[in-house]
């Protein structure tokens, strides 16, 4: 199965959704975690307006400053 943990060790980004409690329902939180990841590699960081529209901005933020 493929994911974003390498190993036992989480990806910064679930990570940061645990230390900002960025949680949703279960639903709902491994998409935005995603939209997140994409939002990150996809250079759309910019700014907290950017990140805002996959409201999700602080766990996005957090992570985004370790790359």
């Amino acid at each position: 199965m493929e994911g974003l943990a390498g190993g036992d060790e989480l990806h910064p980004l679930q990570q940061a959704f645990i230390d900002q409690d960025a949680f949703q329902c279960g639903y709902r939180t491994p998409g935005q975690i995603m939209s997140g990841v994409g939002c990150i590699e996809e250079g759309h960081t910019g700014s907290a307006e950017e990140i805002r529209e996959w409201k999700i901005v602080r766990a996005v933020e957090q992570t985004a400053a370790r790359k």
